[in-house]
């Protein structure tokens, strides 16, 4: 409904069905073949300058995160998801104040930190939609850039993964029946979303995103 954030909601169930060891290599396959439909539909939108930029720092970051992520304990990986969680709920109201300006130099330090995060939360469009908004990215232009930028932090941290044997074929076929699934649950979201007040929707959001958190954190086993 949201056009980001199905990743974050979607992470934490996986998490539970699957064991975190499992949930990140499967929400890496869905949410790249997620990020390959928004991609095509807005191919010619992309502003480079910011893609370019971003990537810089997140690739390389992305991909030393993941090894973190191999080495670490299911417990702490647990934790950090949980304290995400519930950061991303007051820092998208910080950033939507707009009292921050955003520059085309600050994208490699941005890329570089969320490539750190993404390598253990996967899905980090919610935390990071404020950053494109406020230098200015909108409608098609936020879409295109914002999946380039995700999609090749996704192939880098898949590369990672499948370099130590955690991209199994049990994991691609997981992945890519949820990837598909997201298609149909895009369309059933736009219906929802068209009869869902825009302050009910981010109180929804919110509430579960604040719960799911707490449970990482207070009940990471």
């Amino acid at each position: 409904m949201a056009g980001f954030g199905a990743g974050v909601l979607l992470l934490p169930m996986a998490a539970w069905m699957l064991g975190i060891r499992m949930a990140v290599p499967v929400m890496t396959i869905a949410m790249l073949l997620g990020n390959v439909s928004r991609l095509w539909w807005s191919r010619g939108e992309t502003d480079r300058q910011v893609a370019l930029r971003f990537l810089v720092g997140a690739v390389p970051a992305t991909a030393a995160g993941t090894l973190l992520f191999v080495g670490a304990s299911s417990e702490s990986l647990n934790r950090v998801i949980g304290a995400f969680l519930l950061a991303s709920v007051p820092l998208r109201r910080v950033l939507a104040m707009g009292h921050w300006r955003v520059r085309l130099a600050h994208f490699p330090v941005i890329g570089l930190v969320f490539g750190v995060l993404s390598s253990t939360v996967v899905a980090i469009g919610a935390a990071l939609t404020p950053f494109y908004l406020a230098y200015g990215l909108r409608r098609g232009a936020y879409i295109a850039t914002e999946s380039v930028c995700a999609f090749a932090m996704h192939v880098t941290r898949g590369a990672t993964l499948a370099r130590y044997r955690m991209i199994t074929w049990e994991v691609i076929v997981i992945g890519g029946v949820l990837g598909l699934v997201m298609f149909l649950g895009s369309w059933i979201g736009r219906r929802l979303l068209d009869r869902m007040s825009d302050r009910v929707f981010l109180a929804v959001i919110e509430a579960l995103l604040v719960l799911m958190g707490l449970q990482f954190l207070l009940a990471p086993r």
